[in-house]
């Protein structure tokens, strides 16, 4: 066995097909064949099953990939850490984030980020979730954050944090700036969400259902600039991430009121290769992200149990 076979062997599992895999992995169908056959021989056991369709795991290949991720990631991050001990981080880092995290957290990593580590050249790009995932299994992104949800082939997913969904409307609406609101209480909404097809706007519409909730109007929009300044100047609300809005506690220029009776979260992950570790930059932006979502967090704790008093 060798690293050559384990990667044809997680190839070809993850896409479910020697054609697919061959070209992912740049190889011949006919090469990747052989290697499989090969390793089958030496393990003694049927690693797939096969068919017109392609191919799908056998119960002794769903456990020995389950293996080969981890061998390859392991061996990854030793080459990780090896490159590391010279001390100075440098090369390429491309970070996929979510509006949600864009609007307040990213600006003061940045600057932190940026100043510390000159010689990495950051990308970041801002996508909704399905786009951002695909962007990471494509090799595309070293990771990105998403909402909370099982990791498609190739990838893993590790929880990151819960937000409490806010309804965001204009400052000088008849709404009490951060008093809890129950939607229940409020007039049939006109709201602003994401089209349908959007992972939140499938959320806000399930909760909705749930809760017998009256709408008069949905207005489709995927652009969250737009989204904010149509409801600052305007009778529509929309429903977002506490993260998202935690600088406009103080500035006031919105209305924000936490949902109650009931509430609402999301849940986010950071989604990233199953078979690769995080290269040191990416791993030293992470932790700076996390670090300021979570004084995101204590910041509504403090708003949420000052108005539960």
């Amino acid at each position: 066995m060798n690293l050559r076979q384990l990667h044809t062997f997680v190839g070809i599992a993850e896409e479910g097909s020697f054609n697919k895999a061959a070209q992912r992995l740049n190889a011949t169908q006919s090469g990747l064949s052989m290697q499989i056959r090969n390793l089958e021989e030496d393990l003694r056991v049927s690693l797939f099953e096969r068919s017109p369709r392609g191919v799908t795991l056998t119960r002794p290949g769903q456990l020995f990939y389950a293996r080969a991720v981890e061998i390859l990631r392991q061996i990854d991050q030793a080459e990780a850490e090896l490159k590391n001990l010279s001390g100075k981080v440098s090369g390429p880092l491309k970070v996929g984030l979510m509006p949600t995290f864009t609007r307040n957290l990213l600006a003061p990593v940045l600057n932190d980020f940026v100043t510390q580590y000159p010689n990495v050249d950051l990308t970041v790009v801002e996508a909704f979730s399905a786009v951002l995932t695909q962007m990471v299994q494509e090799g595309v992104s070293d990771f990105a954050i998403v909402p909370q949800a099982p990791a498609p082939p190739g990838l893993t997913a590790s929880y990151l944090g819960t937000d409490r969904e806010i309804l965001v409307s204009r400052a000088d609406g008849p709404l009490t700036h951060l008093a809890p609101v129950r939607l229940a209480d409020l007039q049939p909404l006109k709201l602003v969400l994401p089209a349908p097809g959007n992972a939140r706007r499938n959320a806000i519409e399930a909760f909705l259902g749930e809760s017998n909730l009256r709408v008069a109007s949905i207005l489709d929009m995927d652009a969250m600039i737009a989204t904010l300044e149509l409801v600052r100047s305007s009778d529509y609300v929309t429903i977002l991430p506490a993260t998202m809005v935690t600088r406009d506690i103080e500035a006031r220029t919105l209305c924000l009121n936490p949902l109650v009776d009931p509430a609402m979260t999301v849940s986010y992950a950071v989604v990233e290769p199953a078979t690769r570790a995080l290269p040191p930059a990416a791993g030293l932006f992470l932790t700076r992200l996390r670090a300021e979502y979570e004084e995101s967090a204590r910041r509504w704790r403090e708003v949420l149990a000052a108005h539960a008093a």
